[in-house]
Formats: C-alpha cells, structure tokens, sequence
C-alpha cells in the first residue's frame, strides 16, 4: 500500500541534452544583460558626474538592472524560491503542482472536450476526403491491407479456446434455445424459395446423386436381393434391379436437366407449405422448436461450435501469416474500392464526417471530464521536483526571454523618466 503513495517518476523527453543545452545559453544572454547593466551601472557612477549623456546612461542601466532583478524574481519564482529562501508565493510549480493539474485538467474539459468543438474541427478537417486520398495510393493500400492483417493476427492469438466455450454455453446456445426460431426460418425459407436462392443447392444434391447412383449400381441390385422372394429366380431378380437402376437413374437425369420438372416443382411446393407453417401452424412449429432445442443442448453442439471456431481460426492465421495469400490482395482490392468512394462521392463524405463528428463529439461530451482527469492524476503521482525541473526544461527558454526583455524594457523606461525629470522645472 506504501508504494502506491510514492510519487512516479517524470517521463523524459525527447532530446533533453538539446533543450538544457538551449536553456543555459539563454541563461548566459540574460545575465550577461544584467551584468553589463550592472557594470555600466558602477561605471557611471564611479568615474562620471551624472551629467548630460552620462545621466541618460546611469538612469537606464540602473532601470535595467531593477527591471532584470525583478523579473529573474519572476521567472525563478515558478519553479523554486529564489535564492532558497522560503519566500511566500514562490516556487509555486512545485508547492501548488496538484491544484494546477487540477486546474489544467478542468481547463481542457470545458474549452476542448467539448461536443461543438470536436464536431466544428472533424467537419472542418474532411476527414473522409483526406483518408479516401491516401487510400487511394497502392502502396498505402498494400499497407493498411498488412496493418489489419497484422491486427487480425493480433486478435486471433488472444482469444483463448476456453473464451469461445464460455461464450458458446454461456451466451450463444442458451440465448438460441430461449429465441423462438420457427418463424425466422419459416420466413427465410419462405424468402429463398421465392427468389429461386436454393435452385443451386438443389442443383448439387441432384447432381451428386446421379453421380452417385451411376457409380453405385450394386446399391440397388443388393436391395432387391435382400426383399426378394425365395420363390423368385435370381436372373429374374438381377433383371429387375437392373431394370430399377436405369429408371431410376434415368428419372433423375431428368429432374437435373429440366428446370422445370414437375418434381422439382412440388419441391419448391412443399418447401412453401413447409415456411408458411413454420410461421402459422402451431403444430409444427412447437415440433421444430423441440427438435433444435434438443439438438442445441447436446453436448456435441457446444464442441461443435468450438471445432468450426478453431478451423476458422486455423485457416485465418494460415491466411495472415503467408503473405502471398489472397486475403491481402483481396483486402486492399477492398480498401481501394472504399478510397474510391471516399475520394469521389461527396455525399459519401459529408454523411460518413457528419456521423464521425457526431459520434466523437457526444464521446466528447460524455467521457471529457474523466479523459481530461487523466492529466491532473499524472501530474499528481509526479515528484514535485523533478516535475519543475522538467517543465523549466521544457518552457524556461521562452520566459528567459521576459528576463531580456525585461532588461531592456528596464532601461527604455528609465531614459524615459530621466528625459522627464529633465524637462520638469
């Protein structure tokens, strides 16, 4: 529990030797200004009366110094307590780091995680325009093509066996098992005979069936010896099978060549009569609901769900890892196809940037607050010390620039005053 109070370190930025490198140069420049100043200061007083120029002179130095002096004051009093001592106010960076995380985290919420202003920049930005352009190049195409292959990869490798099993007994099969299922069938049954979808299927069984059937004479010939009468010859027997075989395999030569074969149409029959009574009839429908709950509670069902799961995985990582496969190809045939959309369509991008704008802006609006609390809560956990250190790192060669500036503006108001007293009776 101690350990979690000690505060972490401060992450290093890049190129820290340039940026100190940078800060004591401009450290040298403003106290040199304040030495010349002082130098000039001395001088002035020492070995001139203060007369004519020589005033002039004296009253801008000694302006400047006061000018330098005071905003080193400044400057050093963010980060430490000049001089070391413990001056009121001072080293506020360190002394007050919490509350100006605090501070910074509020300020970012209200006036940057905010939903107006999230959708105003992505509208602004064309986001889809500019995507669909880059998409457009093959060679970014080849690359998002790798990068989601890669993250598929990714993906795979961490879904565990046991996770799929969970979700197929937890979640999968028993919501299966609750949902009534004979009218969605019935329904997509109904669909796809009406569309003629199935005629392929149907295409194939009878196909393979011919096929089968000529290759396999002695299925039927075994059949008709295994009913026949022992009264009955066997030359009349064998005659017979040959006789059923070639009618058989004739008449389902004909369903497969005719379209129109009036067993194909009481097919396409019965499988209407078949849909409408998934969604009407009571009957059949608590038949079937009985049937696949049956088959679903199995435990061969959960197994099964679990092999295709595997050899869909077998087969995808087969895919991602050679990258000679086709999914590559065929994902960046993808991605240019969307680029081209992207790219061209601009009722297209003005939709997809509307709901892009829409969707990060209420996440925005919504989640700004605990997003911007992450800033605060860093800087909280950061060593007071070595956070001061690092922000003067950081930002100390800017206000070193007050320091010059200071000087010199010191020393413009100090001829000013002098010219005044001057003029003055």
């Amino acid at each position: 529990m101690a350990d979690t109070l000690q505060p972490t370190p401060v992450p290093t930025l890049g190129d820290e030797a340039e940026r100190r490198a940078a800060l004591r140069r401009i450290r040298a420049v403003a106290l040199g200004l304040l030495v010349l100043a002082a130098l000039v200061f001395l001088a002035t007083h020492l070995f001139t009366d203060l007369t004519g120029v020589w005033g002039f002179v004296g009253r801008a130095s000694e302006a400047a110094m006061i000018g330098a002096i005071a905003d080193w004051f400044a400057v050093t009093a963010l980060f430490r307590h000049p001089l070391r001592l413990p001056i009121p106010h001072t080293a506020i960076i360190p002394r007050r780091k919490d509350a100006l995380g605090e501070s910074l985290s509020t300020f970012v919420a209200e006036n940057f995680l905010r939903a107006d202003v999230v959708e105003d920049k992505i509208r602004r930005t064309r986001v889809t325009a500019r995507a669909g352009a880059w998409l457009s190049e093959t060679k970014n195409q080849e690359y998002a093509a790798d990068r989601i292959a890669a993250g598929l990869g990714y993906a795979l490798d961490r879904i565990e066996d046991r996770d799929v099993m969970d979700l197929a007994t937890g979640v999968i099969v028993p919501k299966l098992i609750e949902a009534e299922k004979s009218p969605v069938l019935g329904d997509l049954l109904g669909d796809l005979v009406q569309d003629g979808s199935h005629h392929g299927v149907v295409d194939l069984i009878i196909g393979e069936a011919h096929t089968w059937l000529s290759l396999n004479p002695r299925v039927i010939e075994d059949m008709v010896e295994s009913r026949r009468p022992s009264w009955v010859p066997h030359w009349l027997g064998d005659q017979l099978a040959g006789r059923l075989h070639r009618e058989v395999l004739r008449w389902v030569a004909e369903v497969r060549d005719d379209p129109r074969h009036q067993a194909r149409i009481a097919l396409d029959a019965w499988l209407l009569r078949l849909a409408e009574d998934l969604q009407q009839d009571t009957p059949t429908r608590l038949k079937l609901e009985e049937l696949l709950g049956t088959l679903l509670s199995r435990p061969e069902t959960e197994q099964a769900i679990l092999a295709l799961w595997q050899s869909f995985r077998r087969s995808l990582r087969r895919a991602v890892d050679d990258p000679g496969s086709a999914l590559r190809p065929r994902l960046a045939a993808i991605i240019g196809d969307l680029a081209q959309k992207m790219s061209a369509d601009e009722d297209f991008q003005a939709r997809a940037d509307d709901r892009l704008a829409r969707t990060l802006g209420d996440l925005a609006q919504s989640f700004g607050p605990e997003l911007a609390s992450v800033i605060g809560e860093t800087i909280a956990r950061w060593d007071a010390r070595e956070a001061s250190r690092r922000i003067e790192l950081f930002v100390g060669k800017d206000l070193q620039y007050i320091r010059i500036n200071g000087t010199v503006i010191g020393a413009l108001v100090g001829l000013a005053i002098h010219a005044v007293t001057l003029l003055l009776p």
